[in-house]
């Protein structure tokens, strides 16, 4: 017969079965939160990776690609357009191009206008 270790105690059967149970929650529930943080942190990551994709292009000529995992960026004439579509979930930006040069011959050009107008009223 063993003999019980100083301030051990008895435990019956069905505590450590129940223990058991438990614990194989706690570890499932950690799974589960594991691999949800891990999906989120990939779509994050897909979706920086197009926003960042769409900016650039922005800035760029007329016709540029840039494919992308899962889907691609395109610049059209006066748009950005970028898709990600992985299958469980999909995304789009559109965004217009970005042309300061436009504006500034706009700019120039009343600019001129109003030289010339400022001669003829003198």
């Amino acid at each position: 017969m063993m003999e019980k270790a100083p301030g051990a105690r008895r435990i019956s059967a069905s505590m450590t079965v129940e223990a058991s149970y438990i614990m194989a929650m706690v570890l499932l529930s950690l799974a589960v939160l594991i691999r949800t943080a891990y999906f989120e942190c990939g779509k994050t990551t897909k979706i920086m990776q197009l926003h960042w994709a769409v900016e650039r292009l922005r800035f760029g000529e007329e016709g540029q690609e840039k494919p992308l995992p899962h889907g691609q960026a395109k610049r059209d004439k006066d748009q950005v357009k970028g898709y990600i579509d992985t299958g469980s979930w999909e995304k789009e930006i559109i965004s217009g191009v970005y042309e300061p040069e436009e504006m500034l011959r706009k700019i120039a050009a009343f600019e001129k206008d109003e030289a010339m107008q400022s001669r003829k009223g003198e």
